[in-house]
């Protein structure tokens, strides 16, 4: 079950219907933040390294790695924006082609008032529903936060309770990355996806690859952390001498 091959059942026109009810609840709160998360899922703060990148934390390095299957191209912390309220700010990943930026918020690190700030400055003003901005809406700004956990017991593989392997569902288990797991600071519902078209991941709230710009009719859109789309986890430094190992 991965993201290559399971892409299919929630339409994109739900997914649009669904969130063009959303707000965000109360000043600096984006809805649907996790706190710390059970099976083994919290990701220490430690310097990681992967596909050439020294990361400031594993959590950061499974981000990039899980943007790279996805296809979803990445800078890593490429400028430091001045924010209107003065403060200065470095993101964690601008996401050029579908003019997104992606915030990495571990467990125990709550604060995402300047990205909620940042993507406040990056809206446009337009109508929703009548924007003809490029970006629809403006540039996007997503909280990536911890993966949630897997589960065997709800994996369809597993489905047969009469010939229950649990040896299989443990290494299942233990293998597992988790599932992504975000939130927008529009304080929309924020969908994942990969567009039939151009064959690239995209976040979206509207029925439009932003991407290629092409419809998503039709289109699975995941829900943040459902199954069906695999969070890679990458784990430990770099090892010392070695100029091309990264671990997984």
């Amino acid at each position: 079950m991965t993201i290559q091959d399971d892409w299919h059942n929630w339409t994109v026109g739900e997914a649009v219907e669904t969130a063009m009810h959303q707000q965000i609840t109360r000043a600096g709160h984006v809805p649907g933040q996790p706190g710390a998360l059970d099976g083994g899922m919290t990701i220490e703060a430690l310097p990681t390294w992967y596909g050439g990148t020294t990361f400031r934390s594993a959590l950061e390095a499974s981000w990039a790695a899980t943007l790279d299957t996805l296809r979803i191209a990445w800078e890593y912390e490429p400028e430091t924006v001045t924010l209107p309220s003065g403060a200065t700010y470095i993101p964690d990943f601008k996401l050029p082609d579908i003019g997104a930026w992606l915030e990495v918020k571990g467990t125990g690190v709550p604060r995402v008032e300047k990205a909620i700030e940042f993507g406040k400055s990056l809206a446009c003003d337009c109508d929703f529903r009548s924007c003809a901005c490029w970006w629809r809406g403006g540039e996007l700004v997503v909280i990536g936060h911890p993966p949630a956990p897997y589960s065997a017991w709800s994996d369809p593989q597993f489905a047969d309770v009469e010939n229950i392997n649990y040896r299989a569902m443990a290494n299942a288990q233990r293998r597992h990355g988790g599932h992504p797991n975000w939130t927008s600071t529009r304080g929309r519902t924020l969908w994942l996806t990969r567009c039939q078209d151009c064959n690239r991941g995209t976040w979206f709230d509207w029925g439009q690859c932003r991407a290629c710009h092409g419809p998503l009719a039709g289109t699975r859109g995941y829900r943040p952390g459902e199954a069906g789309v695999e969070f890679r986890r990458i784990t430990g430094p770099k090892p010392a001498g070695d100029e091309s190992a990264e671990a997984a």
